[in-house]
C-alpha cells in the first residue's frame, strides 16, 4: 500500500527488529547500506558501497563523522520511521542526503535493527531510482517530510488514509490498516464536518477552515486546507489535507474574548449603576442648594452670609460634577434619548449665555454672540441638549481665556437632502492647544496636561459629553487651535422646521 508519494511500506513475516550480527550478510552487497543510530546521531556500520556513497575515505572515518547538525524535522522523521519499524514495517522513502555537503535525492529502504547494546536503530539501503521517478517530484516529497505542517493523503473514494508525513504521524499516530470506519471520519471530532469536506473535494472544490481534530494528546484546533490531488505513484485522485495546529492561538483568542466580555460586562454594570443613581444623587443635592438659597434670602450677619455663599458655591460645583458624571453614564448605557421640541433659537442662545456673560464681565472679558439673518426663528431640536453643548463649549472657552474675548456665532449651513443644518462656533483668545493636546481633547477624564488640571480645575468631562451629545444628534463637532492664540470649536447639527414654518 502506498505510504507516501514515492514511499512504500511493505509488511512481511519477519521479527520487528533483527540483530546487528546479521549485517555480515550485507558486507559485499553492491547496494549502499548503513546503520544509523537516531539517538546518538551517527553511523555505526556501513558496507563498502555505503562508505563510498557517503564519500568517506574509510569505514572508521564514516563512523567518526558527526551528524548532530541534523534539523529538528529530520530527527522527528527518523523517530516516526522507527515507530513504524517497531510495528514490523519496511519503508521505502525518498530522502535528500548530503554526503560531504553535496545534496543527493535518493530512494531508501529502511527497517529496524537491534544494536549490540539492545537499543533500536535504522538499517538503510539506497537503491537506484527508477527512470520513471522525477527528481523535482522527489524533492517536493522530501520537503513534505520535513515541514511542521501535518500533511495526510486519503483515498478520495473510500476515505482510507494512505500517507502521513512525520509531523502528522507525531500528532495523529502512524498509518494503520483500514478499520470498519473511514479514517477520515475518525480524524475529525465532528464526523459530519469530515463528510462535508470529503463531499466538497469530490465535487472538485477546495476546503479551508478551522476544525477540531483528534490527536494523540486529545482534541486540538487546526487550520485545515483540503483539496484534490493526483497520486504521483498510482495516478489516482486523492484527498490531500494540510493541518496546522492553532490550538494555542485559539486558546489565546478565547481568553481574550472572555476577558473582553468580562470587561464589557463590568463596564455596563458600572454605567448602568451610575445612570440609575440620577434621582438618588440629584435629589439631596437639590435640597442642599434650595435650603442654602432660602437661608441666604433671610436676615444674616455678614459672616454668616459669607459662609453660606461659600457652601452654596461648593454645592453648585459638586452638582455640576454629578450632572456631568450622570450624563456621561447615561450616554454610555444608551439610556439618554433625545426629545426634539420647538425651540426659539435666539431666546435659547441668550438664556444659555447670559449667566456666562456676568462671569465674563467680572473677569474683564468680552462675551459676544450673534445669529445670522437666514437662521429660522424656531426649529425642532432637543433644546436642552443643544443648549448643554453650547454651554459646555462657551464655559470651557471662558475658563481658558485670561485676556480678550469669546465670540459665539450661529449660522445656517447649506441644506442637504431637505435637511436644515445649524452651525454654532465658539471662538476664544485663550491659551490654545498643540496637535498632541488636540488628539486627546475629547477623551473623557482627560485634559491637555496635569498643569492645566492643577491651574484651572475641572473633571475633563465637558468636551467628552459635548461630542457624544452632538453625535447623538447626528452632528459633528470639530476644533481648530493654535498655542498662545486661541481655539475655535464648531458643531453642526441637523434640525427640523415646525409644520407652520
Amino acid at each position: 500500500m502506498p505510504d507516501a508519494p514515492g514511499t512504500t511500506d511493505v509488511t512481511r513475516p519477519h521479527p520487528p527488529l533483527f540483530g546487528f550480527d546479521d549485517l555480515r550478510h550485507y558486507e559485499w552487497l553492491q547496494w549502499p547500506m548503513w546503520v544509523f543510530d537516531a539517538e546518538r546521531l551517527g553511523v555505526c556500520w556501513a558496507n563498502a558501497a555505503g562508505v563510498e556513497f557517503w564519500r568517506a575515505d574509510s569505514l572508521q572515518a564514516l563512523l567518526a563523522r558527526d551528524f548532530s547538525d541534523a534539523s529538528l524535522a529530520t530527527r522527528s522523521r527518523l523517530i516516526a520511521s522507527m515507530q513504524q519499524h517497531a510495528a514490523g514495517k519496511v519503508l521505502r522513502e525518498s530522502w535528500t542526503l548530503y554526503p560531504m555537503g553535496q545534496p543527493m535525492t535518493t530512494a531508501l529502504l529502511s527497517r529496524g535493527i537491534h544494536l549490540p547494546d539492545g537499543r533500536a536503530a535504522i538499517l538503510f539501503c539506497s537503491e537506484p531510482l527508477a527512470a520513471s521517478y522525477d527528481a523535482d517530484m522527489l524533492r517536493g516529497i522530501e520537503a513534505l517530510q520535513h515541514i511542521p505542517v501535518r500533511v495526510a493523503l486519503y483515498s478520495l473514494s473510500t476515505g482510507e488514509v494512505v500517507m502521513r508525513n512525520p509531523a502528522a504521524v507525531a500528532a495523529f499516530g502512524p498509518v494503520v490498516e483500514p478499520g470498519p470506519d473511514e479514517p477520515l471520519l475518525a480524524l475529525f471530532v465532528d464526523p459530519q464536518q469530515a463528510r462535508s469536506v470529503l463531499d466538497k473535494v469530490r465535487t472538485g472544490q477546495g476546503h479551508a477552515g478551522e476544525s477540531l481534530l483528534r490527536t494523540l494528546k486529545g482534541p486540538c484546533w487546526h487550520a485545515v486546507d483540503a483539496r484534490s490531488v493526483r497520486d504521483p505513484v498510482g495516478g489516482h485522485e486523492m484527498l490531500l489535507i494540510n493541518a496546522r495546529d492553532i490550538s494555542d492561538l485559539k486558546a489565546a483568542h478565547t481568553a481574550l474574548e472572555h476577558a473582553r466580555d468580562a470587561a464589557e460586562a463590568a463596564n455596563r454594570a458600572k454605567t448602568s449603576f451610575l445612570a440609575n443613581m440620577s434621582h438618588e444623587l440629584r435629589t439631596p443635592m437639590n435640597g442642599v442648594l434650595g435650603l442654602t438659597e432660602l437661608v441666604l434670602a433671610s436676615t444674616l450677619t455678614d459672616k454668616q452670609r459669607h459662609f453660606l455663599e461659600l457652601a452654596h458655591g461648593s454645592a453648585q460645583a459638586l452638582m455640576q460634577i454629578i450632572n456631568d458624571l450622570l450624563d456621561l453614564s447615561k450616554i454610555e448605557a444608551d439610556k439618554l434619548t433625545l426629545q426634539p421640541v420647538e425651540v426659539s433659537l435666539r431666546a435659547a442662545l441668550h438664556q444659555a449665555l447670559a449667566p456666562l456673560d456676568v462671569q465674563a464681565q467680572q473677569r474683564g472679558l468680552r462675551l459676544a454672540w450673534q445669529v445670522a439673518d437666514d437662521v429660522p426663528a424656531t426649529v425642532l431640536v432637543d433644546g436642552l441638549r443643544w443648549s448643554q453643548v453650547l454651554l459646555n463649549l462657551a464655559g470651557n472657552a471662558l475658563k481658558f481665556t485670561a485676556n480678550g474675548s469669546v465670540d459665539v456665532a450661529l449660522s445656517r449651513e447649506s441644506d442637504t437632502d431637505g435637511a436644515l443644518r445649524l452651525a454654532c462656533s465658539v471662538q476664544d483668545t485663550g491659551i490654545g492647544m498643540t496637535a498632541e493636546q488636540l488628539a486627546i481633547v475629547f477623551d473623557p477624564f482627560t485634559q491637555a496636561d496635569n498643569s492645566i488640571t492643577r491651574r484651572y480645575g475641572g473633571t475633563g468631562l465637558g468636551l467628552a459629553i459635548a461630542r457624544r451629545l452632538v453625535n447623538l444628534m447626528d452632528g459633528q463637532l470639530s476644533v481648530q487651535s493654535t498655542p498662545g492664540v486661541g481655539s475655535c470649536f464648531r458643531f453642526v447639527v441637523p434640525v427640523g422646521l415646525p409644520a407652520a414654518a
